[in-house]
């Protein structure tokens, strides 16, 4: 198999101490990739509806969230598969063949588990959007309409009593994923040194090896040359050729090593901006409850406050206060429901990325 173009260059995972996740996003959003990758988002919509909606063809044995990291995920976990799978005997050693197949599965289960996530998001719009349209209509007129009232309550009740939370069905999904993603960097990175120890150790071994071939034919052509010079010369000729011969072999696993690891270095930044990213969505997703339970209690207040009757206008006041800041909450909420959608596509781009680089990086050493 080959690749085309020249090959990309991988570096190490970076430090936390210097790298700046925020000029990592805002540079992502300024790459041709990132407008090639909403164009695709785009497409997917067009053809099957808005937030990437399932057809109803396709729905039989997948959930929503297979279904877009099935359209959206590059390479696919079956083309992957494939690769591996045809790679030339040798090309691959078992243990990094081993971390790459689990960091590719990894990655795809983070994907699976961004695709939950929208499609949560979708349904907690679809939730709030009578919702908003009733919070705004009670700011206008001497009284809160009926109806408002009405879709208020009926949000309220839906909502219960205990903690309100929109994203509950996916946090042991998340947290499976998010220790997963630990494990996977820990592994890579333990794997990573190991091979550059190795790397070293035969690098030692090569310069020893050449230093006793070196002394070995020196201290034998004397000899010789002692008795017949022309064997003398004939020695140092051959003794480049000699001495290469004898470290072929050691350069060659030398070279395995370093293809090794810079598959491991390239699959360790990956599942290294991974960890972050599912950091950073840990804390939308902290926030995004906070709003949310923040809203609720407050239209519980407009409920109660707007179904008393007016006495001196001192409960409409009230009312109007708690709306102003309902309305408020309420568009918080929905923008940072946006940014979280906006960062979860983002992270499915940054997946990809990573996976196009190791994937690279395996077909270059084939």
């Amino acid at each position: 198999m080959q690749i085309s173009g020249r090959r990309c260059e991988v570096v190490a995972p970076i430090a936390a101490s210097s790298f700046d996740l925020t000029e990592e996003y805002a540079s992502a959003f300024r790459t041709e990739s990132y407008h090639e990758f909403w164009a695709q988002v785009l497409d997917h919509e067009l053809e099957h509806g808005a937030a990437l909606k399932m057809p109803m063809s396709a729905r039989r044995g997948k959930s929503v969230g297979g279904f877009l990291a099935e359209n959206l995920l590059s390479p696919d976990q079956t083309t992957v598969s494939k690769i591996l799978g045809h790679l030339k005997p040798g090309s691959l050693r078992l243990d990094t063949r081993a971390l790459l197949t689990d960091y590719y599965a990894g990655t795809a289960d983070a994907s699976l588990l961004f695709g939950l996530l929208l499609q949560e998001i979708d349904r907690t719009r679809r939730r709030f959007r009578p919702l908003k349209a009733a919070v705004h209509s009670l700011l206008s007129g001497s009284r809160p309409s009926r109806d408002a009232l009405r879709a208020v309550g009926d949000y309220v009740s839906k909502s219960g009593d205990a903690r309100f939370d929109p994203f509950g069905v996916s946090q042991s999904k998340f947290q499976s994923v998010r220790e997963g993603s630990v494990s996977l960097l820990d592994r890579l990175e333990s794997g990573r040194k190991k091979a550059r120890a190795k790397r070293q150790r035969l690098r030692r071994i090569r310069r020893a090896a050449a230093s006793v071939c070196v002394v070995v034919f020196v201290a034998s052509a004397s000899i010789v040359g002692a008795c017949v010079p022309i064997h003398a010369v004939v020695a140092a000729a051959a003794l480049p050729g000699l001495v290469s011969a004898g470290v072929g072999r050691g350069g060659r696993s030398a070279r395995r090593l370093d293809r090794g690891i810079a598959q491991l270095d390239a699959a360790a930044r990956g599942a290294y901006i991974l960890n972050r990213d599912l950091d950073t969505i840990s804390r939308l997703v902290a926030r995004l409850r906070d709003e949310a339970e923040h809203a609720r209690r407050l239209l519980r207040l407009c409920e109660w406050g707007g179904g008393d009757e007016e006495e001196g206008g001192g409960g409409r006041w009230m009312t109007e206060e708690v709306v102003q800041q309902a309305v408020r909450s309420v568009g918080s909420f929905s923008r940072q429901l946006d940014e979280l959608e906006e960062h979860l596509y983002l992270c499915f781009m940054t997946i990809n990325k990573a996976r196009k680089l190791v994937m690279q990086e395996i077909l270059f050493a084939n």
